[in-house]
């Protein structure tokens, strides 16, 4: 069966962000588990960055939901596409946030190309596999 992945960055509201982060991971980890995706979440400010992996179909119905749903804005695809393994086979959905691991400190640091969108997904993607680790 081809996986596929999808890395993307949404913008939530940050008045209930905390509040939608735990409703998000809960729901996540249990609909991932049924479904057969993995993956991370990073939230941070606002903003959420997410690296999410399984069967095509799966992350099709995945992807149709969150772009459905209100607590995420302004989305941002990175990157997608298939894959021959998968990055984080050991989550049904890892989870960071800002307090733990500060991205845009670490993105600061690393002199991500955030005028090159290809270059800065796979900043992202090297952050949450940091993460995972």
């Amino acid at each position: 069966m081809p996986l596929k992945h999808i890395l993307y960055r949404s913008s939530g509201n940050t008045e209930v962000f905390d509040k939608d982060c735990e409703e998000i991971l809960r729901v996540a980890r249990t609909r991932n588990s049924e479904a057969g995706l993995t993956g991370f979440l990073h939230a941070e400010d606002g903003v959420f960055i997410q690296w999410l992996e399984g069967p095509e179909e799966e992350i099709r119905l995945v992807v149709e939901s969150i772009m459905n749903d209100p607590r995420h804005r302004d989305i941002t695809v990175y990157s997608e596409g298939g894959i021959d393994v998968r990055k984080f086979p050991n989550w049904t959905m890892g989870f960071s946030s800002g307090r733990q691991a500060p991205l845009f400190e670490w993105l600061t640091e690393q002199g991500a190309p955030s005028h090159d969108l290809r270059g800065f997904g796979q900043s992202l993607q090297q952050f949450l596999l940091l993460r995972a680790a």
